[in-house]
């Protein structure tokens, strides 16, 4: 059945498409000796105008032509854009996700139907690549591996790449390096008032001398505990708190600037290691504290509001939370950042210090409707499908000059539209903006959140049994039975065979 509706899918296509296959053109060129040379040729391509969707969650955001797009190289991007349409005689379109498919599971649910239907709205889906597993043992989108090798950029990270892959397969590509994005953030007002002027930035500073560690946070924690009154209300109205946030978000990062992890790429656990367990006890310390730790945030959103409203030190976060309507936007106060303090098994160069990304990347994939493999022999330049797609998608992405040292696109012109873009208009001071540089290429593909049990809202989710052990204790127990659920619910997720956990 599933074939039967993407031929009638390739066949609409056909019935629209000018010529897919196109003509090809020889360009020669006379080099220093005189000599003339012929370079490959290029093939172009004639798809009858037709629109070229990608989805987004949001499609204005995600079009560098529109003023409120909040990505990076837009100039750039939209020049790919423009070669792009004279090369294939297309229109890109970028569209919003509809309303039955508006985020995680649902959205993850809306694509395999569509795809099992032989039907894809979209040529290519914008993700989180946590959300790539799921699809992908579905059979619900392409693997690129071929394509990447065949039509990919040679500038490519293998660090991006390594978000998109499952059970040795890649099934993503984007010009976006996976560039770390969480930290602590503070209020610095609310520190230079209880320590004084010049400790206001003590928590930045003391990172940059490589002092942060666990015994500095629980100095400068204590100490402010110490002299807040979670009874008295001050000026600016409610009770104040040193930490805020939900701990099960202020463990993941823990843990990784510990030297540990939750779910690797390869589907090996890490709750019950040494650094897990450390971290997750250290943070049971400060939630014991009478007065520390203010942590019921709606679940929804994990934003404490009495951080926005001043009364909170310190809270977990990104750098878009300081411009988000519903997060910390029309905040009264200087934003400090410092990346998470070491532990006591992280190695003195930060070898393994590491961001824990659960929330994942921005990612785009295929959908396996449009399966080379599904076309008739003898259709292949008749119809759509994804080779053609991905040549597309390829050519609309833009990879800064190469990097001499690495051989791949430079990282540092990333950071530098990063930081123009992200922490030079919202950071307090230059030395929280030196922080987050410094530990920008620490992200680590974590597959946690690959589990819809990890993250769901239900009180039996896995992050909300880390936080019960962080708030109640017991924790070597809690993340044994833990470690169990999780082994069971990703052997199934991937087929992994019961002997995978034995080895």
């Amino acid at each position: 059945m599933k074939k039967m509706f993407s031929l009638m899918l390739m066949i609409a296509f056909l019935v629209t498409l000018v010529a897919c296959g196109g003509t090809t053109t020889q360009n020669t060129t006379v080099n220093t000796t005189g000599a003339t040379q012929t370079t490959e040729p290029e093939q172009t391509y004639d798809l009858g105008g037709i629109d070229f969707i990608i989805m987004c969650d949001n499609g204005l955001k995600c079009d560098p032509r529109e003023t409120v797009y909040e990505r990076l190289f837009k100039a750039e991007k939209i020049q790919k854009i423009t070669d792009a349409e004279e090369k294939y005689n297309i229109n890109v379109v970028y569209q919003t996700y509809p309303s039955q498919a508006s985020w995680g599971g649902a959205r993850e649910r809306w694509i395999i139907e569509q795809t099992s239907l032989g039907n894809s709205p979209a040529h290519v889906y914008e993700l989180t690549s946590y959300q790539i597993g799921t699809l992908a043992v579905q059979n619900a989108i392409s693997p690129l591996d071929e394509y990447i090798e065949a039509y990919g950029s040679e500038l490519y990270w293998p660090e991006a790449m390594s978000y998109g892959e499952v059970n040795g397969k890649k099934y993503t590509y984007s010009d976006s390096y996976p560039l770390a994005d969480e930290g602590i953030y503070y209020n610095a007002d609310l520190l230079e008032y209880y320590l004084g002027e010049d400790r206001r930035n003590e928590p930045t500073e003391l990172w940059l001398d490589g002092d942060w560690d666990w015994d500095a946070f629980r100095t400068i924690t204590n100490e402010l505990n110490d002299k807040l009154d979670e009874n008295r209300t001050p000026e600016n109205g409610g009770p104040q708190f040193v930490l805020g946030g939900r701990t099960y978000n202020w463990s993941y990062q823990m843990i990784g600037a510990n030297g540990g992890h939750l779910v690797n790429p390869d589907f090996t656990t890490g709750v019950t290691s040494d650094e897990t367990l450390n971290a997750l006890n250290f943070l049971n310390e400060l939630r014991a504290t009478p007065g520390m730790w203010l942590d019921n945030a709606p679940l929804s959103n994990a934003s404490q509001p009495e951080f926005k409203d001043g009364n909170v030190a310190f809270h977990n976060g990104q750098s878009y939370w300081i411009f988000q309507e519903n997060k910390w936007k029309n905040r009264d106060f200087d934003m400090g950042f410092v990346p998470y303090p070491t532990g006591d098994n992280t190695n003195e160069d930060l070898s393994n210090y590491y961001i824990n990304d659960v929330y994942g990347k921005a990612s785009y994939v295929i959908s396996a409707a449009y399966s080379k493999d599904l076309i008739p022999d003898g259709y292949e330049d008749l119809m759509i499908h994804d080779e053609t797609i991905f040549k597309i998608w390829a050519d609309l992405q833009y990879f800064p000059p190469k990097d001499a040292e690495t051989g791949y696109a430079s990282v540092d012109a990333h950071i530098d539209e990063f930081y123009n873009a992200r922490l030079l208009p919202y950071y307090g001071d230059e030395s929280s903006r030196d922080a987050h540089i410094s530990i920008i290429d620490k992200s680590y593909p974590d597959y946690f959140y690959s589990m819809s049990e990890a993250n769901n809202h239900n009180e039996d989710s896995y992050m909300i049994k880390i936080q019960d052990a962080i708030v109640n204790g017991d924790i070597r127990n809690k993340m044994l039975a833990l470690e169990d659920l999780m082994q069971t619910t990703l052997k199934d997720k991937y087929k992994l065979g019961d002997e995978f956990y034995n080895n």
